[in-house]
């Protein structure tokens, strides 16, 4: 899937006809799905938009949100007061509720509003106290409890390395997000994926990626993930992480479509594909090709079987036949 959210940081505006546009590169890509911020298209009206159009192209869809966004708008480390609480589930409510509607909606995805030390001001004992306590994991399940009672599928997703912020499974989730960007330079750190993704599946759940990707720049207050020297760099890394991370994970993203905060993109503000996007690209449609290769090979195995088939029953048919020929021949 791809990454698209539709807010000023990591998108030219929320134009519909630049939505539009988005979308059908995307699909042209060979993306087979694609996950947006639901917070700013809420209040935006782009919600149904969004689903009737993604259906026409055939995408699928994830909506998600991002933790920062809570220390945006409210303070991260206030959760779960009623007020942030309410408003999270006025906006869970338009999209639980359209989604309903739409089956090519997969998740709709609820973070673990983890209050990081680096951007609340408190200590990492403070945030590690919060994150285990009974009204910080009760309110996460109530809001998930709220969503699946649209008749929608809802995962948890969690930003935090889990053995650094060691948060609570959610019963009640349908299956985890985890966002495993490399933490070596130059490398898809494989290792670092699939020790992120064993945390969570103890819980019993699915596993998912719902954010990675690789990044030429970053702003200096960033943490130091997902780094690459160069576009070319990039452009081979996507293709080394498709291919491990296809063969692990039902689903995967590409964190993201457009830079944002690091030189994450796919793709020039003017649309145009960069080394990287055209890496992407590649590495889809072979795998497109691949799999229409594999079912006609399969198509074909199965036509070879069954003609095998036939001719062992024609032949053995024909020495029985023959031998009631020359039975009566004797007669």
């Amino acid at each position: 899937m791809a990454y698209s959210p539709y807010w000023f940081q990591y998108f030219r505006g929320n134009n519909w006809t630049h939505v539009v546009r988005d979308l059908e590169l995307i699909k042209l890509m060979g993306f087979d799905g694609v996950r947006i911020h639901y917070e700013y298209v809420v209040e935006l009206g782009l919600v149904e938009p969004l689903l009737e159009h993604t259906q026409r192209l055939g995408l699928k869809v994830i909506w998600a949100t991002h933790a920062t966004y809570w220390n945006n708008k409210f303070p991260t480390r206030d959760f779960p007061n009623e007020t942030i609480v309410q408003n999270y589930k006025a906006e869970l409510r338009v999209i639980a509720n359209a989604s309903a509607k739409y089956p090519h909606v997969l998740y709709v995805s609820v973070f673990y509003p983890i209050p990081f030390p680096a951007v609340t001001g408190i200590t990492y004992d403070e945030c590690l106290q919060r994150i285990s306590s009974d009204e910080f994991n009760n309110a996460l399940k109530d809001i998930v409890s709220f969503v699946k009672s649209f008749s929608v599928k809802c995962t948890v997703e969690s930003e935090g390395i889990p053995w650094d912020f060691p948060v609570k499974f959610i019963e009640n989730a349908d299956g985890y997000f985890i966002q495993p960007f490399s933490t070596k330079k130059d490398d898809i750190d494989a290792q670092h994926i699939l020790d992120y993704a064993s945390y969570f599946e103890k819980s019993g759940k699915k596993v998912f990626i719902g954010e990675y990707g690789f990044r030429t720049w970053k702003p200096a207050h960033h943490w130091d993930f997902g780094m690459v020297s160069c576009e070319a760099a990039k452009a081979e890394l996507i293709k080394q992480y498709f291919d491990f991370a296809s063969g692990c994970f039902e689903i995967i993203t590409y964190f993201a479509m457009y830079d944002g905060d690091g030189g994450w993109g796919l793709v020039n503000n003017d649309g145009t594909l960069r080394l990287s996007g055209w890496s992407a690209c590649q590495w889809l449609y072979n795998r497109e090709n691949a799999a229409a290769i594999e079912k006609l090979l399969t198509y074909m195995a199965v036509g070879i079987i069954a003609e095998a088939i036939a001719v062992a029953v024609l032949a053995a048919f024909t020495v029985l036949n023959y031998r009631n020929i020359e039975k009566l021949k004797r007669c």
